[in-house]
């Protein structure tokens, strides 16, 4: 049987492959003109499969989704993927992807049934980045689901992410949880000084910062005089390329704000700590660069960079490292509703029970609009009850009737 052979042409991809000779002479069967080498891959797959079984009937598998995503997880992505990557493959398709499909068969699964999936997510308004890792993740096991004869063709061809700025798309309604003193410093004290995560979440409780924020701070953004943080950009995967980069904050908010002394102290002994250890390593210290499209790299492509977040060796410390800290948070501390922007909530819910302006507080958190600050992270606690409720009486004690 023949090779599958996938070809780049031009600008066009093409795939080729062998089939029986006729009169003593090889032939092949190809096509051209598709415009990445996946769909190259596709169509070829397809062919080929057609090609072998002329005249046979295909039986696809009788596996279920369920079953065939715990095969592919052990027998594809746990021996040719990073263990980080695995992890959280595995997470997303355990939390998204069999709650919906995990109880039919494979074979039944539709490319309507698939974006309608697509679709249901983005009107739940998870974000773009989300909706990207469980696209991919379908494109790669459907197509190993191909290969390996479960089906016959991916359904997965035509799926299209849906535009970002569909009028369908309703934000999602669950606040981001108020997470109270004593298990602040519960948090704080499993994760203290001089642990990855620490400084990342410090960021978002004393600042709020975002996630991909509070990970892309550079030592040019404190302001140790004046105690402030410039907010500038923040750094994002590309699932495809493997690799980091930077981009403008969300809605594009870039902002300086002001930090307390107690941050200010942490981020004085950090950088001093920092400074002895790239001493102490010379030159086996990692330096981090910023090439020309933003992509973070250990290769000297472009400028060198200097993050806050980084270990001793100078290696960059990533957004990933919240993964393993909010299963310890979730099943160690026992807080489940906790995830990275609960701090944001926490410091925004704070500041409002201090009768802060809410402009303010929008302007801080880098919301498109003071809605969004009202409706997603200013939460009723006891503080604000009691406060509500003294108002409450003192308004009427002045009025009393009879």
């Amino acid at each position: 049987m023949g090779k599958l052979r996938i070809e780049k042409r031009g600008k066009v991809w093409q795939y080729r492959f062998e089939i029986a000779k006729i009169e003593g002479s090889r032939k092949a069967i190809s096509k051209s003109g598709f415009k990445t080498k996946q769909e190259a891959i596709n169509e070829g797959t397809a062919a080929m499969e057609k090609y072998n079984n002329y005249g046979n009937v295909f039986k696809p598998s009788e596996i279920s989704v369920h079953d065939f995503f715990n095969l592919w997880l052990e027998e594809y992505c746990k021996i040719n993927l990073k263990k980080t990557t695995y992890e959280n493959y595995k997470k997303r398709i355990e939390t998204h992807i069999l709650p919906e499909l995990g109880k039919y068969r494979l074979k039944s699964i539709t490319p309507i049934a698939l974006q309608e999936f697509i679709n249901k997510m983005a009107k739940e308004n998870f974000s773009r980045n989300t909706l990207t890792n469980i696209k991919g993740i379908l494109n790669q096991s459907m197509d190993y689901a191909v290969m390996h004869g479960f089906i016959l063709r991916s359904p997965m061809e035509k799926i299209r992410l849906p535009n970002a700025r569909s009028e369908t798309i309703t934000p999602r309604s669950d606040p981001h949880i108020f997470i109270p003193e004593n298990q602040i410093e519960a948090i704080f004290n499993r994760f203290p000084e001089k642990t990855s995560p620490h400084i990342p979440m410090m960021f978002a409780y004393k600042a709020g910062l975002r996630l991909g924020e509070a990970f892309a701070v550079f030592w040019d953004n404190i302001d140790f005089d004046n105690y402030t943080l410039t907010v500038s950009r923040q750094v994002q995967w590309n699932d495809q390329r493997k690799e980091w980069y930077f981009s403008n904050p969300k809605y594009d908010s870039f902002r300086t704000i002001d930090i307390d002394a107690e941050l200010v102290a942490l981020l004085k002994r950090e950088l001093l700590n920092q400074k002895k250890t790239r001493l102490f390593y010379g030159p086996d210290y990692v330096r981090l660069y910023e090439d020309d499209s933003r992509t973070l790299n250990t290769e000297g492509k472009g400028k060198e960079i200097f993050l806050v977040n980084v270990r001793g060796d100078g290696s960059f410390i990533s957004p990933r490292t919240m993964q393993h800290t909010s299963y310890i948070i979730h099943h160690r501390l026992g807080i489940k509703g906790f995830d990275f922007h609960s701090f944001r909530g926490t410091h925004a819910t704070m500041l409002a029970e201090q009768d802060v302006p809410i402009k303010y507080l929008q302007t801080r958190l880098g919301h498109k609009n003071a809605n969004v600050t009202m409706k997603y992270y200013i939460h009723v606690t006891d503080k604000t009850k009691d406060k509500g409720n003294q108002i409450l009486n003192e308004i009427y004690e002045k009025h009393e009737i009879g």
